[in-house]
């Protein structure tokens, strides 16, 4: 039964005397690689999370804005409502007024000549 069971180091170097197996020669690597290799995913993060945030100002402040827009449109609307009454009220009253001066002539010429009213 041992016998049919592989050896457990069959892997492995059967000598220490056997040379490791080298690794590729490195290139130099620049500044700049070596920074970003470093420290590219926090400034990732970094830079994402200011245009994610500069974004959601942005949104808010549109929005705030149109908000702003809509109750001074608003407010335009309702003072030009209350200026057009009270000009229609003047411009009836001036009518009526009209109508009344206009009536009061002939009345006076009816009673100069005795007779009462227009009838």
């Amino acid at each position: 039964m041992a016998a049919s069971r592989a050896p457990r180091n069959a892997g492995r170097r059967s000598y220490a005397t056997e040379p490791t197996p080298s690794p590729q020669p490195r290139q130099p690597q620049s500044q700049a690689g070596a920074f970003y290799k470093s420290f590219g995913m926090p400034v990732a993060k970094c830079f994402l999370g200011a245009l994610f945030t500069y974004q959601v100002v942005y949104w808010g402040w549109m929005k705030l804005e149109s908000l702003e827009e809509k109750k001074d449109t608003e407010d335009e609307i309702l003072r030009l409502k209350e200026e057009l009454k009270l000009l229609v009220q003047q411009r009836i009253l001036e009518e009526e007024k009209a109508a009344a001066e206009a009536e009061k002539p002939a009345t006076v010429a009816a009673t100069k000549s005795g007779k009462k009213g227009w009838w």
